[in-house]
């Protein structure tokens, strides 16, 4: 068996390295997919929530729909800021958190 001589180790070694870093890519570009994958997924679950919420706040009173945003906001505002609505949303709240 002949010996390698220090270029061919090098060159070798050199092989090895860009492999290493062409494994490295690899892996960057799928955790990135993977992460723009999870970004997508929680945008779209919260795209869902807003939209299941602002029809449950339509369904309760109809009338919200002539509402402009800032309209809609200053009421929210109004009616949340009760003592009565606070009290009851700590209360739900709380309920929650013990469950």
């Amino acid at each position: 068996m002949t010996k390698k001589t220090i270029v061919e180790q090098i060159k070798e070694t050199q092989i090895e390295i860009e492999k290493t870093r062409t494994e490295k890519k690899q892996k960057e570009h799928q955790l990135e997919k993977l992460q723009k994958r999870e970004r997508e997924k929680n945008r779209s679950k919260r795209t869902r929530n807003l939209i299941e919420k602002g029809a449950i706040l339509e369904s309760i009173n109809p009338s919200i729909q002539s509402l402009s945003n800032e309209q809609l906001q200053a009421f929210l505002q109004q009616v949340l800021q009760s003592e009565r609505a606070l009290h009851l949303l700590s209360k739900m709240t709380a309920t929650e958190d013990t469950q």
